[in-house]
């Protein structure tokens, strides 16, 4: 009898070494696994990996987290193994792509003050990253806007909660940030001619 196959949503975090993205990718392809969408990071010093992937031989989620830990050999390494739906379904808001930028001067609670403001209007953020040094914070991410949000509104709304940390805030529909801001690779690196 043929196994089904299995879908699952992975996490991987421990302290940084080189060569973790290969051990850890290299696990899920010795198990059969196709790896369908991955992030790696690394913050202050902790590598972070985040996977999608799908086995054909239907490997539970104990097997799969076994083979993670045997390979990571940290002390500190968490993995989180968990079953997802192979379709996931329609995504949770439906709306446009904006980018937000906010920088300014950090302190605690900018992070929640601007994602509670977010919340509150029922924009979905797709991606967000803050990165905080020298008494400053910025904070960037890829959100999903309902129609009927109220960009302008919005982004004054961030910089009122904002108003004594000194903040800059950009809200730019993706499209426009996108034909902004490509990068033009040399012709040595896109196989054109030099």
């Amino acid at each position: 009898m043929k196994r089904k196959r299995t879908h699952y949503a992975i996490t991987v975090l421990c302290e940084d070494r080189v060569g973790l993205v290969a051990r850890f990718t290299g696990a899920i392809t010795r198990l059969g696994g196709n790896i369908e969408d991955l992030e790696q990071s690394v913050r202050l010093g902790y590598f972070t990996i985040t996977l999608m992937a799908t086995f054909d031989q239907g490997h539970d989620a104990k097997l799969v987290k076994a083979e993670l830990e045997k390979t990571g050999k940290t002390e500190t390494l968490a993995v989180s193994v968990l079953p997802r739906q192979n379709d996931p379904g329609p995504p949770p808001v439906q709306g446009e792509p904006f980018v937000l930028i906010v920088s300014g001067r950090d302190a605690p609670g900018i992070f929640t003050a601007v994602t509670s403001c977010l919340a509150e209007r029922t924009i979905n953020v797709e991606n967000l990253i803050c990165r905080t040094g020298n008494g400053l914070f910025t904070i960037t991410g890829d959100l999903t806007v309902p129609e009927e949000v109220d960009i302008k509104a919005l982004r004054l709304n961030i910089m009122e909660i904002l108003a004594e940390r000194e903040v800059n805030v950009t809200l730019m529909h993706g499209d426009i940030f996108a034909a902004t801001n490509q990068i033009s690779m040399p012709a040595a690196h896109t196989g054109g001619n030099q």
